[in-house]
């Protein structure tokens, strides 16, 4: 229960940037397949103050396939990594769409670290057009006595409030 207090008090003060600077610039695109994406990008969008568009689908088809993105400086995609890459369907999503002027962060779940999973992740996102200005993991897993356990839901968020201050530098230059 304490646990629970602390993650609601620190979610309640990092809600201080999400009034008039942040309202109605920052659209976050997601996919989730278990739900860890999910949790993080709901966390965002309360702590950003960010609108929230869940992308549904597998591999190709998607939807929505082309969300409107015309009104957003700023842009989060959150997604699981799957083979070192961003999911298929994002990579779907990203391949159908321009973000042509768009500062954009890409957040992703993660059984482990590692940096080839930013490497993989920016180019498609630049040849969109979108300007890659972060990039964050979030661990969706534990390794336990040799094996990959999930982590918790207040773990993950806990995990992505931390990531925050980084991600609202990014988006620092809001109107």
């Amino acid at each position: 229960m304490i646990v629970l207090t602390i993650i609601f008090f620190i979610f309640t003060v990092s809600l201080s940037f999400a009034g008039e600077q942040a309202a109605g610039k920052i659209l976050i695109l997601y996919y989730s397949k278990t739900g860890k994406t999910k949790v993080a990008c709901e966390v965002l969008k309360k702590a950003l103050g960010a609108n929230i568009v869940e992308i549904k689908g597998v591999k190709d088809k998607i939807e929505p396939e082309h969300p409107d993105v015309s009104s957003y400086p700023f842009i989060i995609l959150g997604s699981p990594i799957w083979m070192a890459r961003l999911s298929a369907p994002m990579r779907t999503l990203i391949a159908k769409n321009r973000f042509d002027g768009k500062k954009v962060v890409i957040f992703t779940t993660a059984n482990s670290f590692g940096k080839v999973y930013e490497e993989n992740s920016k180019p498609p996102v630049t040849a969109a057009g979108g300007k890659v200005v972060g990039y964050y993991l979030v661990l969706s897993k534990d390794t336990v006595n040799n094996e990959l356990v999930d982590r918790t839901d207040i773990q993950i968020v806990g995990d992505t409030l931390k990531l925050v201050p980084e991600i609202k530098k990014c988006f620092s230059s809001l109107p």
